[in-house]
């Protein structure tokens, strides 16, 4: 017996065991080698070498009594031995499975018994099959046929001579699918209820000689969408870019620009219907009725009897107050405001083109401000949005008027109020486990000096800020503010305080902040590329356009929003509404803090450590860096998640 890789070289290494050569022996081929990809052999040739012995008259007479076997058509023939022959064999395919006399046989098999008992089991035969399916997509436009052509398979037996031993080889023959054809796709089609946009005259049938692919069989027709009417306003309109220039300054054109009287401020382009479309299965695709818009005018602008146009009635500042339109009066100054203009003070709107210098203060009475170069060293207030075209640096700007005050005082009744309330429990809690001999004021003050020394920073801060106020608060709150600072001051008179006093207390606050609340309601925002070592107040929103807030101090009444900057110390304070920033402290720690004094929500893509944000008075300090951070209140409780995961919170 030889093995090798190949038969040739199964039959050499047997030869050479045997010591014959290729003419003396007969070979019998027992498994033939099975290659993988590439042509790498998985399993050996396997092969018999039977001696030939001296032929004579004898052994001629002796090989006819030998039973022999054939394969003819894939069908087994069979011839018995006669007296003293040897029974036929059968070498085996390793694909095929024979069983003789109740057994499985592998490899060789003699037939001893002859054919009774002998079961040739070949592969199950498989048929060709051809798979068609429609596939439309989710709004019903495009139908697609899918196919698939998987071809069958036939097994038998390969035809082998008579001899004394027969191989059995299996021969395995591809049945090819079906073509598919014109109406097998139309039949496909109509069967899925397909009516509108057929697109079979135009396929050619070669295409489906491919085994498998799509072809789209319909289109539906799109629908044509409305058109919502749009107000285009003229005036916001870029100046003309030249796409040549090496460098563009985004502050010319894009920089704020005062209207003549009879200057177009705004454009109505009227709303337009659409079409409706019409379904591969021909079913009407509706499209909505279009939105119509219209240009409402305030204080001067007219608007055309068609409506429109709506132009300029006066000379002055454009301004959009929600959506309406209007022209407010202003003062407009060319050059930089610096020592040779002098302090700027007008009731209206407040245009400079050029810098605000040191020293210099620029206040709107009744209107707003608009800078198109820096802030430098100086203050800008203004009863509405101050827009600062580049940076602000070392200085103060205020927009709002007096609802900053009411902003401000909030905040600090607010923290003063929340430490009232966790007095008054800590209070209680005492008193239920102290006999009933306990001095009441006496409990009181020493809880404050054990505790609550964040109450009596608070009260000395609201004195020192009541003193600049005072003429501008109502007489309501002139009581609650000194009673406060009787009981809870530098100088506070002791011995006087009592529970009631605190609850009283706690009620006016209570009912105060309502009225505070609506006084601080004014929407006026400070609008800046750039903030370093500056405070701003505005009590709207702060939006910061450029890349970095450094060291400087927030407050705003309804948000504060920094998408694309970092904001490295300082704090920022939002009355009611949202801190949204990209990034929040340093990598060295610098102390930085954000914080919600009624009710909003903190978000920002990086929170470095050092880094306090505060809701309600409820507080979370970051000991390390965290990504995606979002702060929020549920049932009055702080959530604080980092990177996706809770970190504060139930």
């Amino acid at each position: 017996m030889g093995r090798g890789s190949t038969i040739d070289e199964a039959v050499a290494k047997g030869l050479q065991e045997l010591g014959v050569t290729k003419e003396e022996v007969d070979i019998i081929v027992l498994e033939e080698p099975k290659r993988r990809l590439l042509g790498l052999a998985r399993t050996e040739a396997v092969v018999q070498l039977v001696e030939r012995a001296e032929q004579d008259d004898t052994e001629s007479i002796a090989q006819d009594l030998n039973g022999k076997v054939w394969v003819k058509n894939g069908q087994l023939g069979y011839e018995p031995p006669r007296d003293g022959g040897a029974a036929p064999r059968l070498i085996i395919d390793g694909k095929i499975t024979v069983v003789y006399q109740g057994q499985r046989i592998e490899r060789v098999v003699e037939l001893e018994q002859g054919l009774s008992g002998l079961e040739i089991i070949l592969p199950e035969d498989t048929e060709p099959f051809t798979h068609l399916d429609i596939v439309v997509d989710k709004d019903g436009l495009t139908a697609q046929l899918v196919w698939q052509q998987v071809p069958g398979t036939k097994y038998s037996l390969a035809d082998q001579p008579t001899s004394t031993s027969a191989q059995l080889k299996l021969i395995q023959e591809s049945l090819p699918p079906r073509p598919i054809t014109i109406d097998d796709v139309r039949l496909t089609v109509q069967s899925e209820g397909i009516t509108y946009g057929l697109l079979l005259d135009t396929i050619n049938p070669d295409i489906f000689r491919a085994p498998q692919g799509s072809i789209v069989v319909a289109r539906g027709t799109e629908p044509v969408p409305p058109q919502d009417a749009i107000i285009e306003y003229t005036y916001k309109q870029q100046n003309d870019i030249d796409p040549d220039s090496i460098r563009i300054d985004h502050y010319e054109v894009y920089g704020i620009s005062s209207v003549q009287m009879g200057t177009v401020l705004a454009r109505k382009v009227p709303a337009q219907a659409g079409e409706p479309g019409i379904d591969v299965y021909g079913r009407p695709i509706h499209v909505p009725q279009p939105k119509d818009r219209s240009i409402k005018c305030g204080k001067g602008v007219e608007l055309s009897l068609d409506g429109l146009t709506a132009t300029a009635s006066i000379a002055g500042l454009p301004h959009l107050n929600g959506d309406i339109l209007e022209v407010l009066p202003m003062l407009e100054l060319k050059s930089d405001a610096d020592i040779s203009t002098g302090n700027i003070r007008f009731d209206g709107a407040v245009l400079i083109h050029g810098n605000v210098h040191d020293n210099v203060k620029v206040e709107s009475i009744s209107g707003t401000v608009y800078v198109g170069g820096l802030v430098s060293g100086a203050t800008i207030r203004s009863l509405g949005t101050i827009v600062v075209r580049k940076n602000v640096v070392s200085s103060f700007l205020q927009a709002g008027g007096k609802s900053i005050v009411h902003i401000r005082l909030m905040a600090i009744l607010n923290r003063i109020k929340a430490q009232l309330e966790k007095l008054e429990t800590a209070f209680r809690t005492i008193v239920r486990h102290s006999p009933p001999s306990t001095n009441e004021s006496a409990l009181l003050e020493h809880l404050i000096d054990l505790k609550f020394s964040h109450l009596l920073r608070e009260t000395e801060l609201l004195s020192d800020f009541f003193s600049e106020i005072a003429q501008e608060l109502e007489p309501k709150l002139h009581e609650a503010v000194a009673r406060i600072i009787v009981h809870f001051g530098p100088k506070r008179a002791r011995g006087t305080l009592s529970l009631e006093t605190v609850r009283r207390l706690l009620e006016t606050l209570a009912a105060e902040e309502e009225g505070l609340m609506r006084a601080a309601s004014q929407d006026a925002d400070i609008r800046v590329r750039y903030i370093q070592n500056s405070h701003l107040e505005a009590a709207g929103s702060v939006i910061i356009e450029g890349q970095g807030a450094y060291y400087s101090t927030v407050i705003a009444g309804k948000g504060f929003q920094m998408e694309r900057g970092l904001f490295r110390g300082g704090e920022i304070i939002v009355n009611d509404g949202e801190i949204v920033a990209k990034e929040l402290g340093g990598p060295t720690g610098v102390a930085t803090s954000a914080t919600v004094v009624t009710n909003g929500r903190i978000k920002s893509q990086l929170v470095h450590s050092n880094v306090t944000l505060c809701i309600a008075q409820q507080r979370f300090r970051f000991d390390e860096p965290a990504s995606r951070v979002h702060a929020y209140l549920s049932d009055g409780v702080l959530h604080v998640i980092a990177d996706g995961v809770k970190v504060v919170g139930g």
